[in-house]
């Protein structure tokens, strides 16, 4: 890891450890029970395992909500972030992947300050990330209640969300048209699928659009969640009905974040009432991941430094030098300690030693 992509993870601990959430750490395998019953939670049904001494038949973790979730605590809201690495088939290919990952969850007494708080810490994420981001926020249990009104069997409703994702009206039109869905309720879902507003208007627009089609505790619910947002993040957070996850898996708020320079969204994740329900919990919980992989080559392009602190010792003692790198490193970066600055070498900051003290080059 070099100087810019150390620095980025800091950031995001900072952005986690400041609201109050606390740093969960987990092995890095899980009994395979776990994952073979909820196997309609992960993104591939395929999950690495191994024989334990004992004989139990373990996985590398191909998820972490699932771990958390299992171990969260029975009262009260706990909110944990984490950095941790998962194992999980790569697409088109017969081969697994080790991919990085940080995000947080919160799980229990989860109320709308809560819901808020999360969602801000994924705008504060992506800043973290990039200066040129976006959120793109939806609900997916308003536009499940609409499907429902229309009278969409399960294999339509599926076809209608993917037609969301692409937002491709035209096919969408269609499929409406073929399940002879009311004009109304019709017109409403074409209407929501080309919808991409900024939170500050998503009041003006959602209102006259939904109310009398959804539950109005829902829908005022979610335009007060909206307010927050384009109240306290102006202009880096939409309303785009476009951002649709899996609805056995979320059933409220769900979020994808995107950031410049990646085709893809970085961030993802929501309010996941199915898996709470499969797992036996009776709680709430809103959480998200940020998929390292994708954006720290936007770090190591950026500035890919040989190391992060360069100490230049000249004729310093070796227990004057051992102390102060030691200082410097803190344990969390790296220093090279050299007599003489090298050629054709890059480092975040240099150091030269003066008098027995470090002094700071740049």
């Amino acid at each position: 890891m070099n100087y810019a992509q150390n620095r980025l993870h800091e950031k995001l601990r900072t952005v986690f450890e400041t609201a109050g959430y606390r740093r969960y750490k987990m092995s890095k395998f899980e009994e395979y029970d776990l994952y073979a019953k909820n196997k309609d939670f992960l993104v591939s049904e395929n999950v690495l395992t191994f024989t334990d001494l004992d004989g139990r038949l373990m996985a590398l973790k191909p998820d972490v909500t699932l771990s958390i979730v299992k171990n969260s605590a029975a009262e009260g809201v706990e909110k944990v972030y984490y950095h941790e690495n998962v194992y999980r088939a790569s697409n088109g290919s017969l081969g697994f992947r080790e991919i990085a990952q940080a995000g947080l969850e919160c799980i229990g007494d989860v109320d709308e300050y809560c819901v808020c708080e999360v969602l801000g810490l994924a705008a504060k994420s992506l800043s973290a990330i990039s200066d040129s981001h976006e959120l793109d926020v939806s609900h997916l249990g308003i536009l499940c209640e609409l499907t429902d009104r229309a009278g969409l069997d399960a294999g339509a409703k599926k076809e209608l969300l993917r037609l969301f994702g692409e937002k491709n009206t035209g096919e969408l039109k269609k499929l409406l048209e073929r399940e002879s869905v009311a004009v109304d309720c019709a017109e409403r879902l074409i209407k929501l699928s080309q919808l991409d507003a900024d939170t500050k208007d998503a009041a003006k627009v959602l209102r006259p659009l939904l109310s009398g089609y959804v539950s109005e505790d829902a829908l005022e619910l979610f335009l007060s969640t909206c307010d927050f947002l384009g109240e306290e993040f102006p202009g880096s957070v939409r309303v785009d009905f476009s951002a649709v996850g899996d609805i056995g898996y979320y059933s409220g708020i769900y979020f994808v974040g995107y950031v410049g320079g990646v085709p893809s969204g970085v961030l993802s994740g929501g309010q996941y009432g199915g898996l709470m329900k499969k797992l036996g919990k009776p709680s709430r919980a809103i959480g998200f991941a940020i998929c390292l992989d994708l954006v720290d080559p936007l770090f190591s392009k950026a500035e890919a430094f040989d190391a992060d602190v360069l100490l230049v010792y000249h004729d310093a003692d070796a227990k004057t030098v051992y102390k102060i790198a030691s200082k410097l490193s803190g344990g969390k970066r790296s220093v090279l300690s050299l007599r003489e600055a090298p050629e054709g070498m890059r480092f975040g900051e240099v150091y030269n030693i003066v008098g027995g003290e470090a002094v700071r080059e740049r």
